[in-house]
């Protein structure tokens, strides 16, 4: 048995490339076609499809390279949680310029609400 594994199910919880938006075509082509949910530290641009693609945009506004990778990996955690209870389709996460400013555990608590309001959370059973 390999060390860190253990017996029976367990999901990959790695945000892998198979849920990578990827290119900078796809990002153009959700940004054209998507519908966009607002928040105050993010916007969401949303487009339906088969599988789940993800991706993040945050600007040079946001901050200097550290600050910008931080938040990038913060919602890239928050949302390889949250990926199996999100519905098929391609996701684009903007960060807002004062997001630096707020704590991983607010942008959390925000980038549920903001996918429960769209609409894009799959119902519970």
């Amino acid at each position: 048995m390999m060390e860190g594994t253990r017996d029976g199910a367990r999901r990959d919880e790695r945000f892998s490339r198979q849920y990578r938006l990827g290119s900078n075509r796809n990002y153009r082509f959700v940004y054209r076609r998507g519908k966009s949910h607002p928040s105050r530290n993010l916007v969401l641009i949303h487009l339906k499809g088969r599988d789940l693609k993800i991706g993040f945009s945050v600007s040079g506004k946001v901050g200097n390279a550290v600050t910008r990778n931080r938040v990038r990996r913060w919602l890239r955690e928050d949302v390889r949680r949250l990926r199996f209870r999100m519905k098929c389709g391609k996701y684009v996460f903007i960060a807002r310029q004062g997001i630096a400013d707020v704590p991983h555990e607010a942008l959390t608590r925000e980038l549920n609400k903001l996918l429960g309001k769209a609409g894009l959370l799959k119902e519970e059973v």
